[in-house]
């Protein structure tokens, strides 16, 4: 906890916060603070006066180059998140181990082998950890696969909508590897964060712009 006494911060303890950074007007203190308490016998010749009064006029620059640059980049988010807002509702294919099922049916996801393997296991979790289903996939080149699976469990009941967990397991060298699909997912919200915009998939997991490998539709 933090709070500040004529702009200056103090932790719950009474001690001062040291700040991480200088404004202009912390420039024009020290400057003025030189000029009283300057040796009147050896004062600050003219020169010298010229070239520290041109710093400060560079620093004045610096610093208004620096807040052009920052509300140029909150003009650039808010567009980004414009853009997003536009695409809530829509599908997208991202890298991540959640599966969406809608209207009793899976969205849809893959994944990318990069050499022949048998033995693949992909497992289906809900969102208590709940193993709900497993697919056996053997005989498989390298190459990208869809997962396909009914959305129905083990049992072969229809599984509820919502989020699942899917845990691609590959043999590798006698030690299983797990690896990241790319998953259909619906965006439902984005989020405005302090260097970039969040999209939520599924309704609650926030990821970025980047991570999105196409745009479905739906």
């Amino acid at each position: 906890m933090t709070y500040q006494i004529n702009n200056v911060n103090y932790d719950i303890n009474n001690t001062r916060i040291p700040r991480k950074s200088l404004e202009m007007e912390d420039f024009i203190k020290l400057f003025i603070t030189q000029l009283r308490y300057q040796d009147p016998i050896n004062p600050i010749e003219n020169n010298e006066m010229a070239i520290q009064l041109a710093l400060f006029n560079q620093v004045d620059q610096l610093f208004k180059i620096n807040k052009t640059l920052e509300s140029l980049l909150n003009v650039s988010k808010s567009l980004e998140l414009a853009y997003v807002t536009n695409l809530i509702g829509k599908n997208v294919k991202v890298e991540t181990n959640i599966g969406r099922v809608e209207n009793g049916k899976f969205l849809g996801g893959e994944f990318i082998l990069e050499k022949p393997t048998n033995n693949i296991e992909i497992v289906i979790r809900d969102n208590n950890g709940n193993i709900v289903d497993k697919i056996i996939l053997n005989g498989l080149k390298a190459g990208t696969y869809k997962i396909e699976w009914d959305a129905t469990d083990k049992n072969g009941n229809k599984v509820p909508d919502g989020n699942y967990t899917f845990s691609i397991i590959i043999p590798y060298e006698n030690t299983p590897k797990t690896i990241v699909p790319n998953m259909v997912g619906k965006i439902t919200g984005a989020k405005l964060m302090e260097k970039n915009v969040q999209i939520i998939i599924n309704g609650e997991y926030p990821i970025s712009i980047e991570k999105i490998k196409e745009l479905i539709g739906g």
